[in-house]
């Protein structure tokens, strides 16, 4: 961040961040603090944009609240439907549970903090142990939600055009998805080095942000290769491993001879697929797109976006990437018949429960 950007919030699920401040780095924090005030035309203790982005606070809060609840209790939902059933204990559906746990932690932690970051007139009032805490979560939870999805789409492309070939194992998946929760965290390692939990105690404001002072060279070669990482690449992964899947399906004929209604059947099969194929891309590039883009402008030039929009812009396009906690669980589990019969299940044994013992124990069995 320049000292142009000094004083703009940045509530960006791309911050990472350590859990402990050293003598030294309290020393850097405190020089920091003065560059900042020194920089800064005004010393009013209030972001560029703010004033406008208090006029929509009636709008954003419930929107944000929206997704965060809708985002929790649907992947939690859709985990407790993977655990407590042993028949979806397989690859595909491990995938898909990490991929709600990590979604679940995204609505837990970037949307909260994120809404009171940006309209509490004092900034970061959860203190320096929680400044570092939550900006190593954010950016490792959303590293972990889009190499999943990536990770899901190359599932999906062997089993459907490569049905003959060995799977890969429980073991291994464990192994994978491991991985992928180190991965996120060693990503987030560069922005961790440069994130800072400032005071300003004249000015009664605190900010927790990630500079990158006399390193711009540095902070773009990060910027853009974490824009390569989490979005170009995996939305390509998505889009190749999902166009296989429809030519491969489009090409599909049964062999034998079938009725009318058969055939029709057949058909109805392979649009539902097409269409949910063309979602789950079309979800995934739209959501991320708008924080991608702003991420780059700001990048290049934070110039060429107004000051006095910067604030709501981010914002907005920090609320549509966070919506696609709230899609997955739909793309992912709810449109599939064995997930929805899963959950009939578990809904019809709540309502049993009162009915008596013995229809409790039977319920119970079917679960």
């Amino acid at each position: 961040m320049n000292n142009k950007s000094a004083h703009l919030l940045q509530p960006s699920s791309e911050r990472g961040a350590r859990n402990a401040a050293t003598p030294q780095r309290r020393r850097r924090e405190a020089r920091l603090s003065v560059v900042l005030q020194n920089s800064s035309s005004t010393r009013i203790p209030q972001f560029a944009g703010v004033e406008l982005l208090q006029s929509f606070k009636l709008l954003i809060i419930p929107c944000y609240t929206l997704v965060a609840i809708v985002g929790i209790f649907g992947n939690y939902l859709l985990l407790y439907v993977i655990c407590r059933t042993r028949k979806m204990h397989n690859v595909t559906n491990f995938f898909i549970g990490n991929l709600a746990f990590s979604d679940m932690l995204i609505c837990a932690t970037c949307v909260p903090f994120t809404l009171a970051y940006a309209f509490n007139p004092h900034g970061w009032v959860f203190g320096r142990f929680m400044c570092y805490l939550v900006y190593l979560i954010q950016p490792v939870t959303v590293y972990v939600s889009v190499f999943t999805l990536t990770a899901i789409g190359v599932d999906r492309y062997y089993a459907t055009v490569h049905p003959l070939k060995k799977r890969i194992s429980v073991l291994a998946c464990t192994y994978l998805l491991s991985g992928i929760w180190l991965l996120s965290c060693g990503l987030v390692a560069p922005a961790v080095a440069h994130t800072y939990h400032v005071e300003f105690k004249n000015e009664g404001f605190t900010i927790c942000e990630e500079f990158w002072m006399g390193q711009e060279r540095e902070r773009l070669a990060y910027a853009y290769s974490t824009l390569l990482i989490t979005y170009v690449l995996p939305l390509s992964a998505l889009c190749i491993s999902y166009l296989c899947i429809s030519v491969k399906l489009r090409n599909c004929v049964v062999p034998g001879h079938h009725t009318e209604s058969q055939a029709e059947a057949q058909r109805l099969r392979k649009r539902k697929t097409f269409r949910l194929v063309s979602l789950v891309v079309a979800a995934f590039g739209i959501c991320w797109m708008p924080i991608s883009v702003f991420n780059v402008l700001r990048d290049i030039d934070i110039d060429l976006i107004d000051k006095r929009y910067f604030l709501l812009i981010q914002l907005l396009c920090h609320l549509c990437a966070m919506s696609s906690s709230c899609c997955n669980p739909f793309l992912y589990a709810w449109l599939h018949d064995r997930f929805r019969a899963e959950l009939r299940k578990m809904f019809t044994w709540r309502r049993r429960i009162g009915i008596s013992a013995n229809n409790c124990a039977t319920a119970s069995v079917v679960l």
